[in-house]
């Protein structure tokens, strides 16, 4: 994992179960979970970096999804270096998604670990793949919920993203389930490997 400048870095998550064991060490003075989705990262990171103009690089630790036809498995932390945000909604034509061509944000990935392309809609995907659908979003390998507000949001203050996520489930109808049994433990292998290196 890269090394941090603490005192510029802002360190944040989804929610605090994701960063607890980094709090108790009280060296980070930007340490904050930031909300649950794209619109809430993107409010919350927004506020704080008007705040604290000092803060010259984010750091994400969180969860993610693996899609099916994804090799990682259960436990791996992956780095994103792109993030999009498509709806399964408009995959299945129950929906029109506007633009019909969304951005994407980039990230700084770390070459330590698999370099992966995410997608962050703003719903859980619960819904099977078919064959003929996955076509359209198979370049996509895991899928968060706070990764494009987030980056979106650094992209307009010109900070960059560096995003540590590690697999819990894979998407699908048992996803949400699955989350709720190995967030825990995922996210401690996941802090705990961060705290080795910021050492």
């Amino acid at each position: 994992m890269f090394k941090f400048n603490h005192k510029q870095t802002l360190i944040t998550s989804a929610f605090e179960g994701e960063i607890d064991l980094l709090r108790k060490q009280s060296k980070f003075p930007h340490l904050e979970p930031m909300g649950i989705g794209n619109l809430e990262q993107a409010i919350q990171v927004s506020s704080y970096l008007l705040q604290n103009p000092d803060v010259e690089q984010i750091v994400f630790l969180g969860s993610c999804g693996v899609y099916p036809w994804s090799s990682y498995p259960m436990g791996a932390i992956v780095s994103p270096k792109e993030v999009h945000s498509k709806e399964i909604s408009d995959l299945f034509g129950l929906g029109k998604q506007l633009p019909t061509n969304p951005p994407f944000h980039s990230l700084k990935s770390d070459p330590s670990f698999s370099e992966t392309i995410c997608n962050a809609p703003t719903t859980i995907t619960l819904q099977e793949i078919d064959a003929e659908k996955k076509k359209m979003w198979e370049h996509f390998q895991v899928e968060n919920l706070e990764m494009f507000g987030l980056t979106k949001v650094a992209e307009r203050f010109q900070i960059p993203v560096t995003a540590y996520l590690v697999i819990t489930n894979v998407v699908g109808p048992n996803g949400s389930a699955q989350w709720q049994t190995n967030w825990r433990e995922a996210s401690n292998q996941l802090q705990e490997s961060f705290l080795k290196h910021q050492t």
